[in-house]
Parts: structure tokens; sequence; C-alpha cells
């Protein structure tokens, strides 16, 4: 692995094109500045080709034989500068032939054809590999001065391409470690009647798997996402962080207490409920990328309980009729469900919940409350020749080493498009509710989506019905005390569909799929107009109304915050907080931007 990493952390003999504007010696100078850690950034698959951008490149057989071999492995993606978990952070998606991809439908990946080649794509030309605080402050001024696009890079979870930028300069923070316990956490500036109990904080680039492990050591839970590799303290926390303990215990947002930040105008700042509450109540929700660079964040966790886990499957060749009687059932059964305290993951053959409550994850019945909870779904799948596991196990760690780590080790290398949804719980209340969910289904069926494939986080918060909200509050936002869309609040469901987007799909298939993707999520608005909301973190890059969709009515505000930090605009992505519509259409943005209008067009014709 180290050999791989060394051949990837090239030299600066690649060079940006002068007609962006920097010389070499503003380079060798910004590169000094940085104790020599500026790098020219590669595409992952580089090693496996013959020609780059169109010139001749040496092969590294060893190299490549490791990316052919774990091309799919999230570990491997998530230690190098330039591993994306989602290809579509490395693909031009506006031009099939700007990108450096290999075929991860088997495994080994096959080689590249003779004659390709490989090309930058969406990856940034440079990167700096951040350890300093003055590291950050060298890129600031130097994109600055030079009007370079800026763009932050951690572990490479992001369906949305925000962490990758054609012609950028990245931050990669994902070296920024570092755990600390606190028995009784007081944030800075506080007084100590504010203390907020037992929080970990974790440095920006900490993956979730770590926490857990650094969690369970000092008996306690933290509320995390499902995948190992995620770092718990940057863009999943930032754009709200869903977990399978959030119906009891809330979103990671809800557990936030302290941010320490290097904001765009060069600061460095605390932001929690006693200084920077502004800024605390946009990190809260607002998205990664935009407000500034996180170096560390400080999250409130749970003592360590019993978990009771539901692992419920139907059989995999089972009919997409079954997979749609199945979906209903969970559907009438999601309302009960979530006031019991279950959370989890549902998918059109299977479902995978979990459960801290007490009354449900009794290690001393058995686990005969979580069976008798479970037993309309276990008879269910058994009856159709599927399996059914409910079982307590002693602690979180227990259920995140047998139930999330297997199906999470080899996720990557995949373009995949998600558009999400909050359904608000008033839906599973009635007849009426369950029919017209159920009616979106059978149309989303008939827009090529497989009911097989239904997949559907059930982490919205505080659906529990004796959960106490004990999120902090600000001075100022009392009234909403994160940014994250209201809707997560009175939502049931966060559904999904997802496309995804073959490796060297033309670009009359990548608009085909991201035009059906676009109808999907406008007939998911429709099913809940305005009681609804998209998880940001999990949304189709190419939905229309983003603003409302992702912010409800809290965009106005969080664009005022995104202002005052960053007053020239230094930190832009697509669709985060700042961007404007005329973004779409310009250069920096043209690997999306396309599509984007190609969507709209297709739409439009559509409907006329």
């Amino acid at each position: 692995m180290k050999s791989y990493v060394l051949f990837l952390l090239c030299s600066l003999l690649a060079r940006i094109p002068s007609s962006q504007g920097q010389s070499d010696e503003a380079w060798a100078a910004l590169n000094a500045s940085v104790s020599g850690r500026l790098y020219a950034a590669v595409p992952f698959a580089l090693p496996c080709y013959s020609l780059y951008n169109g010139k001749r490149a040496v092969v590294n057989e060893a190299a490549c034989t490791l990316i052919r071999n774990n091309y799919t492995t999230n570990s491997i993606r998530a230690e190098v500068s330039n591993g994306y978990m989602s290809l579509q952070g490395e693909m031009c998606l506006g031009d099939p032939l700007d990108q450096c991809t290999l075929d991860s439908t088997v495994l080994p990946a096959p080689e590249p054809a003779p004659g390709a080649s490989c090309n930058q794509g969406s990856v940034p030309s440079y990167y700096i590999e951040v350890l300093e605080i003055s590291d950050i402050n060298a890129a600031l001024n130097f994109t600055k001065d030079y009007r370079l696009p800026l763009v932050v890079k951690n572990s490479g979870h992001d369906y949305l391409t925000r962490n990758s930028q054609k012609g950028s300069l990245a931050l990669w923070v994902h070296k920024l470690q570092g755990l600390v316990f606190h028995g009784d956490f007081i944030p800075e500036g506080c007084k100590g009647d504010l203390a907020t109990g037992r929080a970990i904080t974790a440095g920006t680039g900490v993956s979730t798997g770590d926490i857990h492990n650094f969690a369970n050591v000092h008996e306690s839970t933290f509320v995390g996402g499902y995948s190992p590799t995620v770092a718990a303290s940057g863009g999943w926390v930032l754009g709200g962080g869903h977990s399978v303990l959030s119906p009891v215990y809330g979103l990671g947002a809800d557990r936030v207490i302290q941010f320490k930040i290097v904001t765009p105008d060069g600061q460095l700042r605390v932001a929690n409920q006693c200084q920077h509450e502004d800024l605390f109540w946009a990190l809260r929700g607002g998205g990664g990328g935009t407000f500034g660079i996180v170096l560390e964040a400080t999250h409130r966790v749970e003592p360590s309980m019993p978990v009771a886990v539901a692992s419920i499957k139907l059989p995999s060749n089972g009919a997409s009729e079954n997979s749609l009687k199945w979906i209903e059932l969970i559907a009438r059964q999601s309302l009960v469900w979530g006031k019991e305290g279950w959370g989890g993951h549902a998918g059109g053959l299977y479902l995978t919940y979990m459960n801290p409550v007490p009354t449900i994850a009794n290690l001393t019945d058995g686990g005969a409350g979580a069976k008798s909870s479970m037993s309309v779904a276990t008879e269910f799948a058994l009856a159709a020749g599927g399996s059914s596991v409910v079982e307590v196990l002693p602690n979180y760690l227990a259920v995140w080493n047998k139930y999330v780590l297997p199906g999470a080790l080899t996720t990557a290398g995949v373009a995949r498009v998600l558009a999400t949804r909050l359904i608000p719980r008033k839906l599973f209340e009635d007849e009426a509710g369950i029919a017209k969910l159920m009616n979106f289904m059978v149309t989303v069926q008939k827009l090529g989506f497989d009911p097989r494939n239904f997949y559907c986080p059930i982490g919205t918060p505080f659906v529990f019905e004796h959960a106490t909200n004990s999120q902090p509050q600000t001075q100022n936002m009392s009234s909403s005390p994160t940014s994250v869309n209201p809707a997560w609040y009175n939502a049931l469901w966060d559904i999904s569909t997802s496309l995804t987007i073959p490796w060297n799909a033309s670009y009359a298939e990548r608009l085909q799929n991201m035009t059906a993707i676009t109808r999907a999520t406008l007939l998911a608005e429709e099913l809940t107009n305005t009681d609804g909301g998209t998880y940001p973190n999990e949304a189709n890059p190419f939905t229309p109304n983003w603003r409302e969709s992702w912010w409800g009515d809290k965009y106005a505000a969080l664009l005022e915050i995104k202002r005052k930090y960053d007053p020239e605009g230094l930190l832009k992505c697509w669709k985060c907080i700042g961007f404007e519509d005329e973004d779409i259409s310009s250069d920096r943005f043209r690997c999306q931007g396309r599509l984007q209008l190609d969507v709209d067009s297709a739409l439009e014709k559509k409907s006329s």
C-alpha cells in the first residue's frame, strides 16, 4: 500500500496550463509554503494506462495490479488523495471521453483497451496534503490571488462531485486525524452549567469505523453513518448525517456540539452554542465544502448499551410483484416500528433494522421482545422462502462488526447517482396515505426502476415517542437548532431511487439516465409537496429546485452566513450554499452543467 501511495504522490512536473494565470514560480512558492506537500493530482487508474491526456505514459504494473484487484475496495480509495468512492467524482459527466476509469463489473477490473487514454476528468489539477492550519491559509491566499477553484477532499464519499472539480486545487484533509474522549465536555467559551456530558472530538479525517472502535473502548456508543470509511466530522455531519440510531438519538447535526474550522477569510474559529453561533447553526446541516475547512468536530456519545437487530431477507430471485407487497408491508409497519425505536435500512428484498431501546434490546429475554415486534415481517419473508434473524447483541460495535462491515467494504468504483426524498409520517397514518405511497412506487416502476432495487434508509430523527430532544440551542437561532431541512423532523422514510451509469456509457446514455432519475425526483416531490425534503448528501445533482428541496425555508439565512464568512466566494461547489444559477453554464462546472441544461431541456419537451 505504501509503495502505491508514493507512486501517486507525483512531483511538481505536471503543469497547469499557463492560460490559468499561474507561473511555475508561483507554484514553486506555494509548494515551499506548505513544506513540499503540493502535488500534481492524477487519476486513480493512471498506472494502468500507457497514455495520459493523450501523451505517452509508463504503465506501472505493480500499482496497476493493486488497483485492478481492489478497484471497488473502499479502504484503498479512502487513503489516497485521488480516491473517489463514486466514479462521477473522477468522470467529466458531460464528456465521456474525459475520464480515466476501469470496468468495475468484474474483478480484477480488466486492463484498458490498447490505445485508450487516461484523461483527467474531474480530478483536480493539484492537491495539498493538509497537515497544518498554515497549509489551508496558503491555499486560500493562492486561490484568492489567482482566482483558481478550490475544493475540499476528505475520504472520497460524495455523490454530487463536490469534492472534485476540473482545473482546481484540492485541500486533502484526510490526514487531519486524532481522537479524544471527554467524560463531561464543556464547549469552549461556555460556562460549566452548559456541559454536554460524554463526547468524542474527532479530527475531520477520522473514519466512522475508527470512531466506533474508540467509543467502544470508552464504553460509549457513537451515532454515526453506515460506512466505515465515511469521515464523520466532514461532509456527513455537515450535511445532516443520518444513522440507524437516529430515530432514538437524532441526526449527526443534532448531536455535534462544537466545530473548529478555518473559514475562507483565513480565520481559525471555534463554533458552538456560545461563540460564532450563526456559523455553528450553518455547519449543522448547511453542507460541506462551502463554509470553510473543518479541522475537528466534537460529538455527543451515549453510554454503551445492548442493541437489537433484525436481518430479514426475501429470496434474491423473487418477483418484482412480491417486492411491491414487501414494501407495502414495511410501509404499514413503519410508524409502529419507529415509535418502538427501530431504524435501519429497508430494501426491495430485505430489511436490516437496529434498536437500542431497552424494552426491545433486552439481553435477558432471549430477544423475545424484538422477535415479537418484527413477527409480521418474519412471517412474510419465511412464507416467501426467505430468512429471518432477530437477535440482541451486547453493544453497537458487535452489531457493526457483524451486520454492517461485511456489506460496506467493497461499494466503491461505481458511478451511482441517488435521488432521495423525505416522506412525511402522515402518509403512513392511514389507508389513503399508504395508497398514495404505493401508487408512487408503481409509477416509478414504469419509468424503469425495479422495486427489487428499492432502498430506503430509516434514519429520520426523534421518531421514538419517548425520546427527549436534547439538541444544543443557539442564542439567535433557538427556534431552529439545526440548519437541516425541517422535513427531517416530521418524516419517517428517506426514500431513495438510484441509477448506475456504466463506466463506458455514451453521453446519450448518461443523459437518458439523468433525465429518468430527475423525473423520479419530481414525482417524489409531487408525492410529498412542501411537507417533504431532500438529504443534500444523497440528492440528485440535477434536481431543478434544489434550494427549496434541500434546505426548505433556510436557504436565505444560510446564504447570508456564507457571504459573511466567505465574502469573496472562494469556496464554491456544485449546488452548495452560494452556488448561482449562472454557474451552471460556467466553464468551471462544465462537467455537470452541460448535462443539467440538457436534462432541463428534455423535461421541458416531455411536458410540452
